[in-house]
């Protein structure tokens, strides 16, 4: 039995190889997603030569705590965006050494946070980044179409996250 998609499972196995082969590392920063990500690419067996280790950062107290926010973003979060992501990420990847750090965060429901800006209009937006060496990033916001269950977002936001990885991965070679 896996609790991952086919999908999550071929993502994160490619992904591995990709590091592996190169002999670079990861970082994962997750906030709506809750971990998936980290946790799909630790079902591939060898992934301790290439994975540094991922924050599951859900709370704004926690991104506080462990990914460099302070009382400016917190005062002005209006929910989450490219620039929130890319700040995740280069965080985290600076803090773990990592060649690479994917970072997500999104709204999976089944409501809309009411401090959220307007274009955040409910459940499916997710935006995403990744950092590489030299701080170069390449991000995106997706919208997933709904109606969705939070667990059914959560996996596509996984999902699309290991898929601009790879992609930018891919686009390295």
């Amino acid at each position: 039995m896996s609790f991952l998609t086919p999908t999550l499972k071929l993502l994160a196995s490619e992904i591995s190889s990709v590091l592996i082969l190169r002999n670079e590392t990861l970082s994962i920063a997750e906030t709506a997603c809750g971990g998936l990500m980290g946790a799909a690419i630790l079902t591939v067996p060898g992934t301790s030569k290439c994975f540094k280790g991922s924050m599951a950062a859900y709370s704004l107290e926690s991104r506080v705590a462990f990914l460099g926010w302070t009382r400016e973003i917190l005062d002005g979060y209006k929910g989450p965006d490219e620039q929130i992501v890319i700040g995740l990420a280069s965080h985290l990847r600076k803090t773990l050494s990592s060649t690479w750090c994917l970072s997500e965060s999104g709204v999976c429901g089944p409501s809309r946070p009411d401090v959220y800006r307007a274009e955040i209009e409910g459940p499916g937006y997710c935006a995403l980044a990744v950092v590489g060496d030299g701080n170069r990033a390449v991000s995106k916001e997706v919208r997933i179409p709904q109606p969705k269950s939070r667990e059914e977002n959560m996996v596509a936001m996984a999902e699309e996250g290991l898929k601009l990885l790879l992609d930018t991965l891919k686009a390295q070679e």
